[in-house]
């Protein structure tokens, strides 16, 4: 009979330990190597745009492509390491998605929103070192480049921040 109780006590025992290491993690681990280069190019962005918010002309676009071809790949970099994070696999995941479908929304995809956020970051200076190219850009539309790049980074700042707990 002792020997009985002692093997359910030494079951008793191993399943805390167990259970004590389970957790569900909904978001991927903090990276402080991302965080840094988020907050070295953004504010490398900001300079450029401080550079430029009196408007640009066509004709010495070749003055500021490296500054945008920087500015693109950093970013596109960017998106490559958070999304290079593997990607939790739960139950608890599984259960948020079967109700987001259930109420016909969309279910969590693989893809974090700061990875997101730098994609279209990276897509926002495509966008306007192609019309500077073009036709230069007026004060007005640097404004509404700037303010999709700010809508964007805080996105993806405030993402990076909170996984920091």
């Amino acid at each position: 009979m002792k020997v009985i109780k002692l093997h359910i006590s030494l079951l008793a025992l191993l399943g805390v330990f167990l259970l004590s290491g389970c957790e569900a993690t909904l978001a991927p681990a903090y990276d402080q190597a991302i965080v840094d280069k988020v907050n070295v190019n953004s504010d490398l962005a900001m300079r450029f745009f401080a550079s430029v918010n009196e408007g640009t002309e066509s004709e010495n676009f070749s003055l500021r492509e490296p500054v945008y071809n920087q500015l693109i790949g950093a970013f596109e970099s960017l998106k490559l390491h958070a999304k290079a994070r593997p990607v939790p696999d739960n139950a608890a995941i599984e259960k948020i998605n079967a109700l987001l479908r259930s109420k016909d929304s969309n279910p969590i995809a693989g893809d974090y929103p700061s990875a997101f956020a730098f994609e279209q970051i990276a897509v926002t200076f495509a966008h306007m070192k192609k019309t500077d190219r073009e036709q230069g850009l007026n004060p007005i539309l640097i404004e509404a480049f700037k303010g999709q790049v700010e809508v964007y980074l805080d996105q993806a700042i405030t993402y990076e921040s909170f996984l920091k707990r």
